[in-house]
């Protein structure tokens, strides 16, 4: 296990004048709130001794109107100050002033300042996919700097500060993009958080009257090792060290709410599958150790799709992450539309986003959901009578009965796998009839032999062939939110 380390990054001293600030506010800045729905702003710094200011003066606009104008003292040629600004959807802005033989001169500005909330996402393509129809853009949807892939964070990539987030991809000009077959998961991009992350601040933006910062440092066919923390390397050598740099310059490393995370699907390979537990042991410590504030993290199970032929056994490993942390949520991506076989379309992203918002509002916002928001998990499996064995779900739920796909039905019937221990090889095509009550799914078997083990879902492909799995689904009925999969589940005798 890697020794770990925080990671400490210095702002620079701005130097205006004979004034150095080792603290201001930025343009488009923006400050986490804390409980009280405060956000602190705080300019500091010293002058140069050969220098003598009456004062320094800072005036404070709301939406452009004054609210605010102090005087800041100047002790030993050092000053401080700490101005409080209220959460919601206004802007701030910072005006600086030497008074000087009784006239104000302004020395600094910064304008479109805002108070709310900060979230990071990371993982492998599907975690920050952009789209040219991911036009939506919000005066109150911020993020910092450059979302990279595997790029090396260059000195002009560290100018660039703060900004409004976009799905889109403004350097994108290839036809692959332009079509949509490309959701530029190479390609740099200021101020990029994907399809979904921009979905996600949309929905919190519009319900909750709070701005939003996402953060998004996913790296394209990355897998988990990839992701994790290298202290021997240099930092902005890896995915995660350029992640922990941007949100650090934001001033956000210990203001984060939640991480999103979605990977898995280049871990799907028998040695990284073996792996991929601890692995994620070692990525959440990183994570919680790095930022400190980080109350939730929600995790994507994989859909079946590109990469090895471990996926059933990913999916499964990610269904028992949840189970063991109690800070880790988890969501589906079956039974979404729009998958290519290893990405999902604009409307799917946006799915993505619909799935998780509610999670979010309970978790952060003490929403008290009407509806079951979570996806469908099977709780346990048992023989119910001769050849009949009934999988009990934590909700209502239905099924589709057969996806048909180039005038072929595939039946639920055969999505259903079971092995006698939990080492031979499952078999399929033993299940003679399905019936759903209410949160029941009972299954009449062919004949009276008895399994130990049962699964549902390939791992990739239907049975026999090489196309991917994209249904039938299980779904939950008040949510029509697929179930999450599972992959040789104990039957009880």
């Amino acid at each position: 296990m890697k020794n770990l380390f925080l990671i400490f990054f210095l702002i620079p001293y701005i130097f205006i004048g004979q004034i150095n600030f080792d603290k201001v506010p930025e343009n488009f800045q923006l400050f986490p709130r804390d409980e009280n729905n405060d956000s602190h702003v705080v300019f500091s710094g010293s002058i140069s001794n050969n220098i003598d200011f009456e004062e320094l003066i800072l005036k404070i606009f709301k939406d452009n109107v004054l609210i605010e104008k102090k005087s800041i003292e100047i002790l030993n040629k050092k000053f401080s100050s700490i101005s409080i600004i209220k959460a919601g959807l206004f802007q701030y802005k910072f005006e600086l002033f030497k008074k000087q033989d009784n006239k104000e001169e302004l020395i600094y500005l910064a304008d479109n300042i805002v108070s709310g909330d900060a979230y990071l996402i990371t993982g492998q393509s599907n975690s920050h996919a952009s789209h040219i129809k991911s036009i939506y853009s919000n005066q109150y949807a911020r993020s910092f700097g450059v979302k990279t892939g595997y790029e090396t964070y260059s000195e002009n990539d560290k100018k660039i500060r703060w900004g409004l987030a976009t799905g889109n991809c403004k350097d994108c000009k290839s036809d692959n993009f332009i079509s949509g077959n490309d959701g530029a998961w190479f390609v740099k991009n200021s101020y990029g958080v994907g399809v979904w992350g921009m979905e996600l601040a949309k929905l919190l933006i519009e319900k909750y009257k709070i701005p939003v910062c996402i953060i998004n440092g996913g790296s394209g066919s990355s897998t988990i090792e990839e992701n994790m923390l290298y202290p021997e390397q240099i930092s902005l050598e890896t995915s995660f060290g350029r992640l922990a740099y941007r949100t650090d310059q934001a001033g956000l490393k210990n203001d984060i709410k939640a991480i999103f995370y979605h990977q898995g699907e280049s871990d799907t390979y028998q040695k990284n599958s073996l792996a991929y537990t601890d692995n994620f042991e070692i990525l959440k410590n990183d994570w919680n150790r790095v930022y400190k504030g980080v109350k939730k993290i929600y995790l994507f199970q994989i859909h079946p799709g590109c990469g090895g032929d471990y996926q059933s056994e990913i999916r499964e490993i990610q269904n028992m992450i949840y189970k063991k942390y109690n800070d880790v949520e988890i969501m589906s991506t079956t039974a979404i539309l729009g998958h290519d076989g290893c990405h999902f379309s604009f409307e799917g992203y946006k799915e993505f986003a619909k799935r998780i918002f509610p999670l979010v509002s309970r978790d952060f916002f003490d929403e008290k959901p009407s509806t079951i928001i979570t996806p469908p998990q099977l709780l346990k499996t048992y023989y119910s009578g001769n050849k009949e064995i009934t999988l009990s779900f934590d909700q209502p739920v239905e099924i589709e009965q057969y996806y048909e796909l180039n005038r072929i039905k595939y039946l639920m019937n055969n999505q259903f796998f079971f092995s006698s221990d939990n080492k031979t090889p499952t078999v399929q095509g033993v299940v003679e009839n399905i019936n759903v009550k209410k949160n029941k799914i009972i299954i009449k078997l062919k004949t009276d032999e008895k399994y130990s083990y049962m699964s549902w879902m390939p791992s990739k492909f239907y049975e026999n062939s090489n196309i991917i799995y994209n249904g039938p689904w299980i779904k939950g009925i008040e949510n029509n939110i697929g179930a999450l999969s599972f992959f040789k589940r104990k039957i009880n005798q």
